[in-house]
């Protein structure tokens, strides 16, 4: 929010701008075990509607959920059956790769007609 607050007025002014927060599948259900994060993801997906709506047309406001991410620090605590068993909840088999999550971002960078969305990726573990 204080990120976006500091660069908004500068991205209106100059007449384009945008912002890609990053959030997680724990924002878009009850899962994990931190209540704490997960309503704080939570938060910052409605964040993203808000300020799509807020600084439209000249500033796109979007959003990267990612789900299970192996070889992050995100993950490196969890016990391998923890890693395994997402991996068979999704439908590829498989965890969400680092990279599409990148890359994904820099497409958000780069749109001129998408705002005030969340974009899931997590192998197709969860639906929205």
């Amino acid at each position: 929010m204080l990120c976006t607050k500091a660069v908004a007025p500068v991205m209106k002014s100059q007449g384009s701008g945008r912002i890609v927060n990053i959030s997680s599948v724990a924002g878009l259900g009850p899962t994990g075990s931190s209540i704490a994060y997960a309503v704080s993801k939570a938060g910052l997906i409605h964040l993203t509607k808000c300020m799509a709506v807020a600084l439209a047309p000249e500033v796109l406001v979007n959003c990267v959920a990612p789900g299970l991410l192996e070889g992050t620090r995100a993950t490196s605590n969890l016990r391998p059956e923890q890693i395994e068993k997402g991996r068979q909840q999704s439908l590829l088999g498989k965890a969400a790769d680092k990279d599409d999550v990148a890359d994904q971002v820099v497409t958000m960078c780069r749109t001129n007609t998408m705002t005030g969305q969340t974009l899931v990726i997590d192998s197709g573990r969860t639906f929205h």
